[in-house]
């Protein structure tokens, strides 16, 4: 506790008292969800694998596709960029369904990039869904959902664990999104279910929304305050991750989103137990309102 205390006393200073997000939920089989946010999963295509040894290198993105929705075009964008193609391993934000489209936007993205997938609805949506999906060139398994903390103003946010068997290494990843309009107070708060009790070697990812703005009352942004106090979210945050154990290989990728000339880093990887070797931010890629930011870890 004393490490969130430190990493945002100041902040709380300026934008007031923490919202109350309620009590925090439990992790849920995603195979016991039924009705309008069933989940949808799809195995790798069958084909020969080689073995895996230990030390391979092993290929991790993490992409908010909001803006990519058609998955002909961002399959194309992916594809066209040597290093994101490259990947083993997708865990994606902001992934949608519809049921005029015939079928799930992440298995037919899973189709072109050759790869298994699930996709987990949060939330419904007209009449589809909004999510996240891992899509991933090896096994998942035992996948769960947690709806994380949140008040009754904002949308619904979850986050999704899953078991990835990539030879005879199990590979453990959390994927997830938070709530946009919150400060570093609340975010802590927001992911800290999901992020609490995980293996020992972990991988968690996704858009964590750590602006450098300022929320009153969880509703209007004020300008970056640098000059009086260093409101960026992304290094709090960072802070509290390793406070748990883990690493931030992400930490100095640089900004993964730019609007209206406000350089943020609203994306993130962290990992627990892992050997990291390189991590990166693909801004080639123009088909979100975010880039992908990529980790190689070095597998057991």
């Amino acid at each position: 506790m004393c490490i969130l205390r430190r990493a945002t006393c100041a902040i709380v200073v300026l934008a007031g008292c923490g919202l109350d997000v309620g009590p925090p939920a439990e992790w849920i089989a995603t195979d016991s969800i039924d009705g309008a946010l069933a989940v949808e999963t799809g195995a790798p295509p069958v084909r020969p694998l080689a073995p895996v040894p230990s030390g391979s290198r092993f290929r991790i993105v993490t992409f908010n596709v909001d803006l990519g929705g058609d998955p002909a075009r961002l399959a194309s964008e992916i594809l066209g960029n040597p290093a994101i193609m490259a990947a083993d391993l997708y865990l994606l934000q902001e992934e949608e369904s519809y049921p005029s489209e015939g079928a799930t936007r992440a298995s037919r993205l899973a189709a072109l990039l050759d790869t298994g997938w699930i996709y987990v609805p949060g939330r419904v949506k007209g009449d589809g869904t909004h999510g996240l999906a891992i899509l991933s060139r090896y096994p998942i398994g035992n996948a769960a959902v947690m709806e994380l903390p949140h008040t009754a103003d904002w949308k619904p946010r979850i986050a999704i664990r899953a078991e990835i068997t990539v030879g005879a290494t199990l590979l453990h990843v959390v994927d997830l999104h938070l709530e946009t309009r919150i400060n570093i107070t609340d975010r802590i708060l927001e992911v800290r279910p999901a992020v609490l009790d995980l293996p020992p070697q972990v991988i968690v990812a996704g858009d964590v929304n750590t602006n450098p703005f300022l929320w009153e009352d969880g509703s209007f942004p004020l300008l970056p305050t640098a000059q009086i106090v260093d409101t960026d979210q992304a290094p709090l945050l960072d802070d509290y991750m390793r406070g748990l154990g883990f690493e931030t290989p992400a930490a100095n990728v640089g900004p993964t989103e730019t609007v209206h000339g406000i350089e943020s880093r609203l994306d993130a990887i962290f990992t627990r137990g892992l050997a990291v070797t390189e991590a990166q931010v693909e801004r080639s890629l123009d088909v979100s309102d975010h880039w992908p930011v990529w980790v190689d870890i070095t597998l057991p």
